[in-house]
């Protein structure tokens, strides 16, 4: 009976790990398909092998021009919400002050909101500044909106790093930016990754806001670049699903670089809180 506890366990696992694969391969498969073989047998094998799909389907769908797009929201919004979240976070965790946990609070009431309850505000919002259309939008949309989880997450590690590390670093005559920046960031590195990871996928997989905020086809993102393949009537879904597998890439290999990293510090990040 010993023996065979895991051998169930890891059976069960490989069954869930398939279940969870198989839309995922299928995508994959009937991407290589022609539109009459996606149709009549979307979960065979693909009989002939439709390589150019792939071609047609990057060249068609201005790809390139909507990752470029997608990269920049998601790169410059990661960016901003690391540094504003772990600089919120180190006042939180270490200055005692009138107000500090109505602070913390407030950004942890952000996490009972979805932002996309307030979206009619925010798109008149962006439309009186003038930046719809902008990727500027979005990225100041995705930016505040991960910071709530990025100052919870970020406040628990910082309250685990020791003082004393601090206390020796001004007495050598730091000012407060200097420990941040020198002893505070290095010392949370793994959770600031974890961070950064979170917040890349929500933005590169964000829909929502980039479909009512980007207006101009030259400024969307891949999630909503890929619907010219969606049209009224009929759908080329020998186009559509080549861009959904190319759009998938990015995240994929992000995550799966970063998989380790990421479980070993989300886990640490539960224990510690």
């Amino acid at each position: 009976m010993q023996f065979k506890r895991p051998v169930v366990a890891y059976v069960i696992l490989i069954i869930a790990a398939l279940v969870a694969l198989y839309p995922l391969v299928d995508v994959v498969l009937m991407s290589f398909k022609d539109l009459p073989g996606i149709v009549s047998s979307p979960f065979s094998l693909p009989t002939s092998w439709h390589f150019d799909n792939y071609t047609t389907a990057w060249s068609q769908g201005n790809l390139l021009l909507y990752l470029v797009n997608t990269a920049i929201v998601s790169v410059v919004a990661v960016v901003v919400i690391v540094f504003f979240s772990s600089l919120a976070a180190y006042v939180i965790a270490r200055f005692d002050f009138r107000g500090n946990q109505v602070i913390y609070l407030t950004f942890l009431a952000g996490l009972a909101l979805p932002i996309q309850m307030i979206a009619v505000p925010l798109f008149i919002l962006m439309k009186q500044i003038g930046l719809v259309g902008n990727l500027l939008s979005v990225i100041l949309i995705y930016a505040a909106s991960g910071l709530s989880f990025s100052v919870f997450l970020l406040v628990n590690f910082i309250r685990s790093v020791p003082k004393d590390l601090e206390e020796a670093a001004t007495l050598d005559g730091a000012s407060y930016f200097q420990i941040y920046w020198h002893v505070i960031l290095p010392l949370i590195r793994p959770s600031l990754s974890t961070t950064a990871l979170l917040n890349f996928l929500t933005a590169w997989n964000g829909f929502f806001f980039p479909l009512i905020l980007l207006t101009n086809p030259n400024r969307m993102t891949v999630a909503v670049g890929v619907l010219s393949f969606v049209g009224q009537y009929s759908t080329q879904w020998n186009l559509l699903l080549p861009a959904l597998v190319i759009v998938m890439l990015p995240t994929i290999i992000v995550f799966a670089l970063a998989s380790r990293q990421f479980i070993r510090n989300m886990t640490a990040g539960a224990v510690k809180m």
